[in-house]
């Protein structure tokens, strides 16, 4: 069924999001111009401390974003992806036509789209011999482009016989979502906190850990 298929996109679409909203969760907790000097440099000292960690989290999810991202846009040749040009193709059996929306989109975020083909062809998918660290479009840019995406589902939910569900974001709360920075932030200070306590040397037994052979702290 058709709307099986659009319901399975949208729910790509909000995974995608998650994707863009923790790595920018990652980038814009380090950055002086969006959080000031002061609490960017604190934060910048706690992912210091535990830097194999953060350096890890922000590669992999950098490397989910770009890769579900690219994937909505591909040209649907293999029918067997979850792509918008092969979810249009479907759309157009039950009289529902939005090629030129998709067109408009495609030219309103070519930059942004042609920033992700080049991250996932040169360094994340296919690893070139002298690669460069990529590029990746701005958080700005980011939730336009899906947001944008979310405008061109609704747009075909709209036109079912027994309607569709509405999928948004809302207009008076523009951005990611303001749960999952504080969720960021606040696991960063209580990482700060938990430091201060290990510092102290203070034993804490919580079950096995993972980097001591999975044995419990000694007593």
């Amino acid at each position: 069924m058709f709307k099986e298929l659009w319901n399975n996109f949208f729910s790509h679409l909000y995974e995608t999001s998650t994707y863009c909203e923790l790595l920018f969760c990652c980038a814009l907790s380090k950055s002086r111009v969006y959080l000031g000097e002061q609490d960017a440099k604190h934060n910048v000292e706690v992912m210091g401390k535990y830097n194999y960690f953060f350096r890890s989290l922000e590669h992999g999810i950098c490397y989910a974003t770009v890769l579900s991202v690219t994937q909505m846009f591909e040209d649907g040749k293999n029918k067997q992806k979850r792509t918008l040009s092969y979810l249009l193709d479907e759309a157009k059996k039950y009289k529902i036509n939005r090629d030129s929306e998709f067109e408009q989109l495609k030219i309103k975020h070519s930059r942004s789209l042609q920033l992700l083909k080049d991250a996932r062809d040169t360094y994340f998918a296919h690893r070139e011999k002298n690669y460069v660290l990529p590029t990746i479009p701005s958080s700005n840019s980011m939730y336009e482009l899906i947001n944008d995406v979310a405008i061109l589902l609704n747009s075909i939910g709209r036109d079912f016989d027994d309607g569709g569900v509405s999928y948004w974001w809302k207009p008076e709360e523009p951005g990611w979502k303001k749960e999952i920075q504080r969720d960021f932030q606040l696991l960063l200070d209580n990482l700060y906190r938990g430091e201060a306590v290990r510092l102290a040397e203070v034993e804490v037994m919580y079950g096995r850990k993972l980097y001591n052979d999975g044995k419990h702290d000694p007593l």
